[in-house]
């Protein structure tokens, strides 16, 4: 019996010693297993969205921030009457009960309820007064403009993250450092509340200062809706560059989306479709045909050709003009531009040779990305293989080749630039939220395209095409030069070979002002109905974005309109002294030294500079001279007030 109480005196104080040393050991000597297990049980920690960083026009004008909103999360386990919160919840957020009755019964300790709420959401729901519902305060993207520039822009998802346009572009700078926290809890699992409920986050993104003009934009985006709408048309879509720097001023198509919306708005009207759309030009690349002839040095803009009287026979098939009326004989190079002669383009292209013709489209970028700064941008297409003649001929007057529209513009603005090709670009510099520079751009030149000579001269020639004769005279600015070219192109049938029926694309591309260019206007309009003539459609849509870009941003007429001059001028042809002599220039406009330039064979003979704007003073050499081989040429401008 004694022995059997010592056995159990021992058994028992050697557990308490054992529980001694487990407890010294707990207490004194560090365990990571039973931190984390602390931590599991009192902590939960939650991602949040930092404020995204803002993205503003040129001038600082906002066109996409972030707002202020609360985000919802509740603690399932804690949750007493799951029913009766999930009808009061469900009233208050507009969700049926079956959805907010799901989350509360979740075998978790975090489910969120409802992102981004709006803070008369987030008064209702803290009247209910339960433990287990927990606000955070997180960014929410908004566009104060609402649809403008929203294809541009882009849009963002429910996580913050950028989906397209500059949103998805720069999504890692615009968003910034996701912000972790650990909500802390007492010994129940209650979350310990901070702020009446709510957390915030920091690290905000980067601001992003695009080359976009909002003025320039919303007017852009105006007159591709009235035309549009006017023409019941598929779609239309517009672009405006500095050509200068290659600055995209604005860039729109119509119908567009409410970025605020984002995904749930129809996928084609959120495609930026000037960058990622093919189209085939029409006779806007006429003008590529005409810059190749001028390189080969033996073509002018005076040389002519026979444009076959509307029907030009190639192999089996014959080429005729876009309408039956204009039926020509001789044109020389300029007049095709002119009057945009397909037979004449023909000619030219045929002169020029395929392997010419293909370098000079290459050189203008066409088959290649333009490389800006935005997702999802076409290269175009361009057939590689050996060419017969009647695909020289179709491309000659922009068919059978596929094109991009910021690809046309950026070419028009190459010929305004001199013969420079300038890299489009949409982003001026990216300021973090410190407003530290991150990035900033400066414009790129690409390649000299043309010579200066050559540019000017394709100048020159653009400026006729909006002449009394023109296909482009709707697009005449009053007080402005005007060089551009209007293009009326069948419709590629998508769902198979060959063209739709009785569907085309209408456009015009040029820039203003002619002698000293600022801004590259081009516009399409897809399967106008009422018209469908690039003439009658796109140039008075050019015209109107011209004469609002011109007159907006301060640039003074540089001459007088014909109802603005107080006594009719002299017929241009009574100002030569000879057939083959230099025409007296002064008092003409540029407009009309085009003309007088073409009547008496300048183009030929001479190099041409023009210098200044407004009305011709003063000229070298002096009138009555003869005409000289590579004449050089200078007639002087000054604004008339």
């Amino acid at each position: 019996m004694k022995s059997r109480v010592i056995i159990l005196f021992v058994f028992i104080s050697l557990l308490f010693t054992l529980g001694l040393v487990r407890v010294f050991y707990l207490q004194m000597i560090p365990q990571q297993n039973l931190a984390r297990l602390q931590k599991s049980q009192y902590t939960s920690k939650i991602s949040l969205l930092p404020q995204r960083g803002k993205i503003v026009d040129r001038n600082g004008e906002e066109l996409a921030s972030s707002t202020i909103s609360y985000s919802l999360y509740v603690d399932p386990s804690l949750v007493k009457k799951p029913k009766a919160l999930s009808k009061k919840l469900s009233k208050i957020l507009g969700a049926t009960y079956k959805e907010i009755f799901d989350k509360l019964s979740q075998d978790k300790r975090f489910v969120w309820v409802r992102r981004q709420l709006e803070p008369e959401f987030m008064e209702k729901i803290k009247e209910i007064k339960d433990p287990s519902l927990v606000f955070v305060e997180e960014g929410k993207r908004s566009y104060p403009n609402q649809n403008i520039a929203s294809q541009v822009l882009g849009f963002v998802g429910i996580e913050g993250g950028g989906l397209e346009g500059l949103e998805r572009k720069y999504d890692a700078e615009l968003t910034g450092a996701k912000v972790s926290i650990l909500s802390k809890r007492d010994a129940h699992g209650r979350p310990l509340l901070v702020s009446g409920q709510i957390f915030e986050t920091s690290n905000d993104g980067a601001t992003i200062e695009s080359t976009l003009d909002k003025d320039l934009q919303y007017e852009l985006e105006r007159q591709l809706q009235d035309v549009y709408e006017e023409q019941r048309a598929e779609k239309a879509m517009g672009v405006i560059m500095d050509p200068a720097t290659g600055e995209i001023l604005a860039m729109a198509s119509y119908p567009s989306f409410d970025p605020m919306v984002g995904a749930k708005s129809n996928p084609e009207n959120r495609r930026n479709n000037v960058v990622t759309s093919i189209i085939e030009p029409g006779s806007t690349f006429k003008i590529v045909t005409a810059a190749a002839a001028l390189r080969t040095g033996r073509i002018h803009p005076n040389t002519k050709y026979f444009c076959e009287n509307g029907k030009f026979k190639i192999g089996k098939r014959i080429i005729h003009e876009a309408d039956s009326q204009h039926n020509f004989g001789y044109l020389s190079l300029a007049q095709i531009i002119e009057v945009s002669s397909n037979i004449g383009s023909t000619k030219v292209a045929f002169d020029v040779g395929e392997e010419r013709f293909k370098k000079m489209i290459a050189d203008f970028g066409f088959g290649k990305p333009t490389g800006i700064d935005f997702p999802g941008e076409s290269y175009g297409l361009v057939n590689k293989e050996n060419w017969n003649e009647h695909l020289l001929s179709n491309v000659s007057f922009g068919h059978g080749i596929g094109v991009t529209a910021l690809q046309i513009a950026n070419a028009y603005s190459t010929i305004a630039n001199g013969g420079k090709m300038m890299k489009p670009t949409l982003v001026r510099k990216i300021i973090d939220s410190q407003n530290n520079p991150i990035l900033e751009t400066s414009p790129q030149m690409v390649r000299q395209v043309l010579s200066p000579k050559e540019a000017s001269t394709l100048t020159l020639m653009l400026s006729g095409a909006t002449q009394d004769g023109g296909t482009g005279t709707l697009a005449r600015v009053d007080g402005y030069p005007v060089a551009g070219k209007t293009g009326t192109a069948q419709k590629v049938d998508p769902n198979g070979k060959g063209y739709m029926k009785g569907a085309y694309l209408s456009s015009f591309a040029g820039f203003v002002p002619a002698n000293q260019p600022r801004f590259t206007i081009y516009v399409v309009v897809d399967n106008p109905k009422k018209n469908y003539y690039g003439a009658q459609v796109a140039a008075p849509v050019f015209n109107k974005i011209a004469s609002f870009a011109l007159r907006k941003k301060g640039f003074m007429p540089t001459f007088m309109t014909q109802t603005s001059l107080p006594a009719p001028k002299a017929a241009v042809v009574k100002k030569a002294v000879a057939e083959n002599s230099i025409p007296d220039f002064k008092g003409l406009t540029l407009r009309e030294v085009s003309k007088t330039l073409r009547e008496y064979g300048a183009y030929e003979k001479s190099e041409v500079q023009i210098i200044g704007t407004g009305v011709a003073y003063n000229q070298s050499p002096l009138p009555g001279q003869p005409f000289k081989e590579n004449q050089k040429l200078k007639i002087y401008l000054q604004s008339v007030k």
